[in-house]
């Protein structure tokens, strides 16, 4: 197809000529352009036609020449050049597309406003070195879809069209997008396709490099620069947060998000410039003041670098505070308190958290918060529990993740305290809440609490379960464990089994030496039992030769 494109969308044997159409169609052909997609090495990958249907240069066109372009450019009637800047929609499968170019003004064609019938006469319109071409057709049959748009079959002649060129009724109004066969797509069908915020996580867009539109509600805007911020195209990432801060200059959500962008790979100072421009810029200057500290707090709490020396917890703190005088809203205390912690400050913390679990943001994190400033405190047990009862009290229900930490700290302490019951069901709703996948350290806890309870079986459960699931540095030692349990049990040819397989993983492991040889001493095995004993001596450790001794054996 490629060797009938010309500059501008060509049309090769066009019948009847073009003087012998209405002024209108020949005048649509200067809505028409040539689109051009590049790959990321600046090669041409693909060349179609498509039609302005905006002043402010909104088009539509062919899906297929943007779906896997880098970026892309338009060339309109009069050879002017624009960037494709933003996806608007597209369909897949009448390979469409709605978008926006750079460009400030645009000759837009007018969109039939209905569908044609069968037999209407229409045209396929372009232009060759600014001279409208047109070759007519008629419509064999129009096919219709989702009730109020056409597929539009049209009787073949002998004539090679370019795809996305309009197509256009004797009005000269756009009825259509040609395709190959020929046929056409209808235009209004192009012209409302948009994408929602969900929409960036469709597999089938992910290969474009021209970035989405962002809705223009707020939230949804706000939920599709959150969706691309997980797709890790770092480029892409910073031209959504950029198009949010163009479209929303006055909220500080844009600045924050770039913000924080630039502190992930470490252009602090770039950070900190762009929350000084939300303090001049946004509307609100209490969440402003909120978010600057929030971009600080979080650097200071989760990186390690040291070097950018203006950003401290103190100022953090100063900016938190500045955002509660100028509102004082509970969230913004919450932060002053959450830093006053991480600066060491317990009791002063504790008292904001405790001001909070009255306040309007009375939940689970303010009261965990709270016991986490009683332990720091040195506070008794029963103080500390009453606080995480509160915080778990809150948890919504059914629990998820979220909850998660609440009910696992509550558990460790009931654990502590020698509630071992109260601790078992707390641990048994974490691992519910966690669907089986919580890490080794917790089922060998869980463990624990369950031998002091005498729940053998269970305890065997989870101290097999905690092997299977730990790094392999720590397999030997939860495989120890658990010989060690079958062996208290009574389960010997067990503990021997588990014993083996511990030393195949670590054969120095004299814990898993000791544990098979009081095994087999129990079953009688005498000769067999005395070379892990030696053995377990010869490794250093010296219960080897204490169970020899104890056993009587040689």
């Amino acid at each position: 197809m490629n060797r009938f494109l010309t500059s501008v969308c060509v049309l090769l044997f066009a019948v009847g000529g073009v003087y012998a159409q209405s002024t209108q169609v020949k005048n649509a052909a200067k809505s028409a352009f040539k689109l051009i997609g590049y790959d990321a090495n600046g090669t041409e990958i693909s060349s179609t036609c498509g039609v302005f249907v905006s002043a402010d240069g909104e088009a539509i066109g062919s899906w297929s020449a943007l779906s896997t372009a880098a970026n892309a450019v338009v060339t309109d009637f009069n050879g002017k050049t624009y960037p494709v800047q933003k996806l608007i929609g597209a369909n897949e499968i009448y390979d469409v597309c709605h978008f926006k170019v750079g460009a400030q003004k645009v000759q837009a064609a007018t969109l039939a406003k209905s569908i044609l019938p069968k037999d209407s006469k229409v045209w396929l319109v372009g232009s060759e070195s600014k001279k409208p071409t047109a070759t007519e057709y008629e419509i064999e049959r129009e096919e219709k879809f989702m009730d109020q748009y056409a597929y539009y079959v049209l009787a073949f002649r002998d004539s090679q069209g370019i795809p996305g060129s309009p197509v256009v009724n004797s009005k000269g109004e756009v009825a259509g997008l040609f395709q190959s066969a020929p046929s056409a797509v209808d235009a209004r069908f192009a012209a409302n396709l948009k994408f929602d915020a969900l929409t960036i996580n469709n597999p089938l867009y992910a290969n474009s490099g021209i970035r989405m539109q962002l809705p223009s509600e707020k939230k949804d805007a706000q939920l599709m620069v959150m969706f691309a911020a997980d797709k890790g195209d770092s480029a892409k990432y910073a031209g959504y947060i950029a198009d949010y801060i163009s479209q929303f200059p006055y909220d500080v959500d844009g600045y924050s998000m770039d913000a924080l962008r630039r502190v992930n790979y470490g252009d602090y100072d770039g950070a900190d410039k762009q929350m000084q421009t939300a303090l001049k810029q946004v509307t609100n200057k209490a969440e402003a003041h909120s978010e600057y500290s929030r971009v600080m707090y979080q650097k200071l709490i989760f990186s390690n670098d040291t070097l950018y020396k203006p950003w401290t917890f103190d100022r953090a703190y100063v900016e938190a505070e500045k955002a509660y005088k100028l509102d004082p809203q509970p969230a913004y205390k919450h932060r002053m308190a959450q830093i006053l912690y991480s600066k060491a400050e317990y009791q002063k913390a504790y008292e904001l958290f405790e001001e909070l679990t009255k306040s309007s943001i009375s939940n689970s994190e303010v009261f965990f918060e709270a016991a986490q400033c009683k332990t720091q405190l040195g506070a008794s047990n029963k103080e500390i529990i009453v606080l995480l009862d509160s915080a778990v009290a809150r948890c919504p229900q059914p629990y998820t993740t979220v909850s998660a930490p609440y009910i696992l700290t509550r558990g460790q302490l009931r654990d502590a305290m020698k509630n071992y019951r109260g601790a078992l069901a707390d641990y048994n709703t974490y691992d519910t809440i966690m669907v089986g996948r919580a890490s080794a350290d917790f089922y060998y806890t869980r463990y624990k609490c369950e031998v002091n309870l005498r729940q053998y079986q269970q305890a065997l459960n989870d101290i097999a379960h905690a092997a299977f699931v730990a790094h392999p540095d720590m397999r030997p030692v939860y495989l120890a464990e658990l010989a060690s349990l079958q062996l208290r049990v009574n389960r010997f040819e067990d503990a021997i089994r588990t014993a083996d397989l511990c030393l195949s993983v670590d054969n120095s492991s004299t814990d898993a030496l000791v544990i098979k040889g009081v095994a087999l001493n129990a079953i009688k095995r005498k000769a067999e039992s005395a070379e892990c004993f030696k053995k377990a001596a010869e490794l250093g450790d010296k219960r080897g030769d204490e169970y020899l001794k104890k056993y009587s054996l040689k």
